[in-house]
């Protein structure tokens, strides 16, 4: 039997701890910004009929650039490639029942079958947040300021990007001009008119946007989004307005790179136990778990490996303390934790190896 390969799928990554730790952060200051302007997150499948995206985008994109396969009752099915059909599809269905203006966001992944290239896979998770029912253009500077602050609750400056703006609208000079205006009065001033910028997708109806990094080394579109007001239209219901943008996460993670605003890694284990022997498992347990009741993250080493391997391990996963339990320590009740980064042990009972980790 030939050995399989360690390769992932082309197009697609895997998320070793420190890799996670990085999407963590990105998912977590993304919803708490759009908490913070009122938005509230939703969800759905996957999977979803192919005809939503034949008649939004056309058969022949479906074919070439989805997932697209018949499952086993013939049904033609996608991964999605998107997520405002989906999301269009979920209000059509319950307009009805719905407050507005309604304001939701999801972090979806996606999936697009194409070449990969930097700053774009065939599988990536997205931040979508939309608002509908305001037919004004404050919905437009809603969408753009949260957008804004999104890059802002990262660590950025406006240096560091450039909001372009254009529409599709007949009236572009009393709908664009005014959107600017607005974004001036509260502060956002890095703004351009890019009468090239052309969305791809085609239910856009007035202003689009795309925010761009200003350094020459990371040339691509952070994210990018405007107005559809008649996306709904698909599902036979009424013209409802709608604005919106989506917010890649290999986008956002090169633009962070690229102004160093990534934090350093930290792993999610405080204390790493290691053990003299095996024999002294029931006090390791009696230990983490009162340690773990005042919110220390404790991990004990099992393998019954040499007292410096163990250590080595610990050093291996970036586990900032360790310590070593032996016959000595639960017979004294006291504990030589040692902090990895300086290699400075600290004698403690178990009540003081919190204050030291939580220091």
């Amino acid at each position: 039997m030939s050995k399989l390969s360690t390769d992932s799928y082309k197009g697609v990554r895997d998320f070793y701890p420190e890799e996670q730790a990085i999407q963590n952060y990105i998912f977590k200051i993304w919803r708490k910004t759009l908490e913070s302007f009122g938005y509230q997150e939703y969800g759905a499948s996957i999977l979803e009929p192919s005809e939503i995206y034949k008649e939004k985008s056309g058969e022949e994109i479906v074919k070439s650039q989805t997932y697209t396969f018949k499952d086993r009752g013939d049904r033609e099915v996608t991964l999605r490639p998107e997520m405002t059909p989906s999301i269009a599809r979920m209000v059509a269905a319950k307009r009805r029942e719905l407050g507005f203006p309604l304001r939701w966001y999801s972090i979806p992944n996606l999936f697009r079958y194409e070449a990969p290239q930097r700053g774009r896979l065939r599988e990536h998770w997205q931040l979508n947040a939309d608002i509908f029912g305001v037919d004004g253009i404050e919905a437009d500077v809603e969408i753009i300021t949260l957008a804004y602050r999104i890059l802002i609750a990262f660590g950025a400056s406006d240096e560091n990007f450039e909001i372009r703006l254009n529409s599709y609208a007949q009236d572009e000079g009393e709908s664009l001009s005014r959107v600017i205006d607005r974004l001036k009065d509260i502060g956002i001033t890095n703004i351009k008119i890019d009468s090239s910028l052309k969305r791809g997708q085609a239910y856009y109806t007035g202003v689009v946007f795309e925010f761009f990094d200003t350094n020459k080394e990371n040339t691509r579109s952070i994210l990018g989004g405007g107005r559809f007001d008649n996306i709904t239209a698909l599902f036979g219901e009424d013209k409802l307005s709608a604005a919106g943008f989506g917010m890649g996460d290999v986008t956002t993670k090169d633009f962070l790179q690229t102004h160093n605003l990534l934090p350093k890694f930290r792993p999610t284990t405080d204390l790493y136990i290691a053990l003299t022997s095996l024999d002294l498992g029931p006090k390791a347990e009696e230990l983490g778990d009162f340690l773990r009741m005042n919110n220390v993250n404790v991990a004990i080493d099992w393998s019954g490996k040499k007292v410096s391997d163990q250590v080595k391990s610990a050093n291996k996963q970036r586990v900032p303390y360790a310590l070593v339990l032996g016959e000595d320590e639960v017979k004294s009740g006291m504990y030589s934790v040692k902090k990895m980064e300086t290699g400075k042990e600290i004698e403690a009972s178990k009540a003081e190896i919190i204050d030291i980790i939580k220091q």
